[in-house]
C-alpha cells in the first residue's frame, strides 16, 4: 500500500481528469487525456433505471486503481435519482414482494442516507456480471491501492460506496480506500456524516473538492426540525407540551407521507430493479407491480460529507451568465483546481 493521507493537488486533479472522461466518453478540454497516464480495465454499460454508469481505471506504472462513477446526465432517470430526495436509515434494507437487499452504509443507528443516491449506488454495486462489486473482486488484487471518486451525482454516490465497501468488505483484502469527489450534493444527515468522517476524513483519506459558487454542493433542500436535533436539548423542553408536540409529529408525518406517495410509482421500478439484481424471482417489469418497502426516516436534513477542498470560485462574466450549470461543470473546477495548484 502507497497510498497517503492528506490532499494531494495533483491527485485530485487526475482524478477530476477521470470524472470528466466518464461523463463524456472522450477528453474533455481544457482537461487533458487521462489516458495518458491511467488505463480503462472496464468501462460498464448504463444501468438503465437511473441511467448510471461506473468505470474501473489502473494506473500506469503502478497498482492504483480508481472506481469512477458518473454524474448526472441529461436523461430522465439521471435527474430523478437527484430528485428522490427522501431520507432512509443508512442501515436497513430495500424489499420488493418477498424478496429483500440488506445494505449498510454506516454503522450509527441514527444515521439517514438520500434515497436516490442509495438506490444508484446499489444498483451500481448488485449487478451480477456489470456491478462494481464482482469486477472489482475479478481486477483488483489484494492490496492494492484504491480511489474513489465522482462528479456531481457521481460524487454522492461515491461517497456511499466508500462506505458501503468498508462496512460490507466489498473489495479485495488489505485494500486501502481514498476518496476525492466533486460538486457534491448532500448524500446523508449530519450522523452519516459524522460516521464517514470517523472512517475516513479523521485519517485524512476523504476529501470533497468544492467550487465556493457552486449552486449544486447545497441541495437537496434541509429544512431542520426539532427531532433532527440529539436530545436533550433545549427544543426537547420547549416541544414537550403533549399537545405541541403531537402536532409537530403530525404535521412532520403528513409532509413524508405526502412526498411518499407522490414519488412512490417513480421510485418503485429502481427499487424493484435493485432486488432484482441480487435475487432470483421476477425480472423488473414484474417486480414493479409488488409492494416496495424501505425504512424511511422522517427527516430532510441532509449534509455533505467528507473534509471539504474548497476551490474560490470566479463570477460568471458573459455568456457563462447563461448557464446555470457553468458553476459546476468538471471544465470549470479543472480551471480552478489548476489555478489554486500554481
Amino acid at each position: 500500500m502507497t497510498l497517503k493521507s492528506g490532499y494531494e493537488a495533483d491527485e485530485a486533479i487526475a482524478l477530476l481528469g477521470l470524472c470528466a472522461y466518464a461523463e463524456t466518453g472522450a477528453p474533455q478540454p481544457p482537461i487533458p487525456d487521462p489516458r495518458t497516464g491511467w488505463e480503462l480495465l472496464f468501462d460498464a454499460p448504463v444501468v438503465d433505471s437511473f441511467d448510471n454508469k461506473w468505470q474501473l481505471w489502473r494506473r500506469k506504472g503502478g497498482d492504483a486503481y480508481a472506481i469512477v462513477l458518473r454524474g448526472t446526465v441529461d436523461q430522465s432517470g439521471s435527474i430523478l435519482e437527484d430528485l428522490i430526495s427522501l431520507m432512509v436509515k443508512a442501515a436497513g434494507a430495500v424489499t420488493v414482494g418477498d424478496a429483500s437487499t440488506a445494505y449498510k452504509f454506516a454503522a450509527d443507528p441514527e444515521a439517514g442516507v438520500h434515497l436516490g443516491f442509495a438506490l444508484g449506488a446499489l444498483l451500481l454495486l448488485s449487478d451480477p456480471t456489470q456491478g462494481i462489486l464482482v469486477r472489482a473482486a475479478a481486477n483488483i488484487p489484494a492490496g492494492s491501492d484504491v480511489y474513489i471518486t465522482g462528479h456531481s451525482q457521481g460524487a454522492a454516490m461515491a461517497t456511499l460506496l466508500a462506505s458501503y465497501l468498508h462496512y460490507n468488505d466489498g473489495l479485495p483484502a488489505e485494500c486501502a480506500i481514498k476518496t476525492y469527489v466533486f460538486a457534491q450534493p448532500k448524500p446523508g444527515n449530519q450522523h452519516y456524516a459524522e460516521d464517514f468522517e470517523a472512517l475516513f476524513g479523521d485519517a485524512a483519506m476523504a476529501f470533497r473538492v468544492t467550487n465556493t459558487l457552486d449552486w449544486v454542493t447545497e441541495v437537496p433542500f434541509t429544512p431542520q426540525f426539532p427531532q433532527d436535533i440529539d436530545a436533550p436539548n433545549p427544543l426537547t423542553v420547549l416541544a414537550s407540551p403533549p399537545r405541541l408536540a403531537a402536532l409537530i409529529e403530525r404535521a412532520l408525518g403528513g409532509v413524508a407521507a405526502l412526498i411518499e406517495q407522490h414519488t412512490r410509482a417513480h421510485y418503485q421500478p429502481r427499487a424493484a430493479a435493485v432486488v432484482a439484481a441480487t435475487h432470483p424471482g421476477p425480472g423488473p417489469q414484474q417486480a414493479t407491480a409488488l409492494p416496495f418497502a424501505a425504512d424511511f426516516v422522517a427527516s430532510l436534513n441532509f449534509v455533505n460529507a467528507g473534509t471539504e477542498a474548497p476551490v474560490a470560485g470566479k463570477p460568471c462574466q458573459g455568456a457563462e451568465s447563461d448557464d446555470s450549470l457553468f458553476q459546476h461543470h468538471a471544465t470549470t473546477y479543472y480551471g480552478l483546481l489548476i489555478a489554486a495548484a500554481a
